[in-house]
């Protein structure tokens, strides 16, 4: 397994904390991705959730099955459950653009 495998697996949780607004620990998203890969990843979550999440009148829609409405919680829950693997493949390309773009 790549570095950007087993980092994109472990990220999951973060951009779908991130697509429902919901609260999450950055000291520990900084962990994760060490000190050097923190600003690209901080990017690549931002913008995958951006992706995948759409708000309209404050409920939550989902871009990747175009299911509604949805609740914070079960909007996270959704996308843990049902897509996780449509995020991880997400993470792992924005992340291989992000780190060929250096």
């Amino acid at each position: 397994m790549s570095r950007v495998d087993v980092l994109s697996e472990r990220l999951i949780e973060f951009v779908a904390r991130l697509a429902s607004r919901m609260s999450y620990d950055q000291r520990k998203l900084a962990v994760i991705s060490g000190s050097s890969m923190y600003k690209i990843v901080c990017k690549v979550v931002t913008r995958v959730s951006d992706y995948i999440s759409e708000n309209r009148d404050g409920l939550f829609w989902c871009r990747l099955c175009n299911k509604g409405t949805f609740t914070k919680r079960g909007f996270y829950l959704h996308l843990v459950r049902v897509h996780s693997f449509e995020i991880k493949s997400l993470i792992e390309e924005e992340l291989r653009r992000e780190l060929r773009a250096l």
